[in-house]
């Protein structure tokens, strides 16, 4: 049976997150056996079904088996709701296609790795994780598991603890450098207004040195692995 892949991220319309997704992509094509799909959840004039069909169209004349890999860090409801719901729509306008979710992409600190590289840039720095945070029952203790494998202590944007919260914590504990990594896949107007709160704070506090790091989805590796879980290896 023919496999196709679809690897499905939240979208936005800022032109560098759409820039590195597209980068992504073509480097996980290069990789792979079998045809790949990018596609948006959201922020698309194209729905995510109306994608996919139309790439089961291009693609899939005959039976085939189709994996769908969400590109999300937490098991929110776009994990847990909305993909299932496209998928049990394409399920009846394609019955002969065989239609797998895999595991999003955040589990189990599979991305551990990306993070770690980054922490280990400053080895001495008091290191600090960003998340987005969800106020969803288990969505945010998978960020505080991932964490402890790093070591390192979290902060998120929509839900407590804010990271203005985590740097003045940080700040009364006599933290002279923090290392802080945005555990955000692409570039986009959250972490562009995370460096701008780093830019403020090094502004106000010059005793304490903060080293921001970047978004991991475009680190070649972060390709690889997402990669091999479309192939089906370890």
């Amino acid at each position: 049976m023919q496999r196709l892949s679809v690897v499905v991220v939240h979208g936005s319309f800022s032109d560098s997150y759409q820039r590195e997704f597209q980068t992504l992509i073509a480097q996980v094509k290069a990789q792979v056996d079998h045809s790949v799909l990018g596609a948006y959840l959201e922020c698309s004039e194209v729905t995510l079904t109306t994608a996919i069909a139309q790439f089961l169209q291009d693609h899939a004349p005959e039976p085939a088996e189709v994996q769908i890999l969400p590109l999300f860090l937490l098991p929110g409801v776009h994990v847990r709701e909305d993909l299932p719901e496209a998928i049990a729509q394409l399920q009846t306008q394609f019955p002969q296609v065989c239609f797998k979710l895999l595991d999003y992409l955040g589990k189990d600190a599979r991305l551990a790795p990306f993070l770690e590289r980054q922490f280990a840039q400053n080895p001495a720095a008091q290191r600090l994780l960003i998340a987005h945070g969800s106020r969803r029952t288990g969505a945010n203790p998978e960020i505080e598991k991932l964490a402890q494998t790093l070591n390192a202590s979290t902060a998120y944007w929509a839900t407590e603890p804010s990271l203005d919260q985590r740097l003045t914590q940080l700040q009364e504990a006599t933290a002279k450098t923090i290392h802080l990594v945005p555990y955000f896949l692409f570039s986009g107007k959250i972490p562009g207004a995370i460096a701008e709160q780093i830019s403020t704070f090094s502004q106000t506090h010059p005793d304490i040195t903060v080293y921001l790091g970047q978004p991991f989805g475009s680190d070649p590796q972060c390709a690889t692995a997402i990669a091999h879980i479309l192939q089906g290896e370890p």
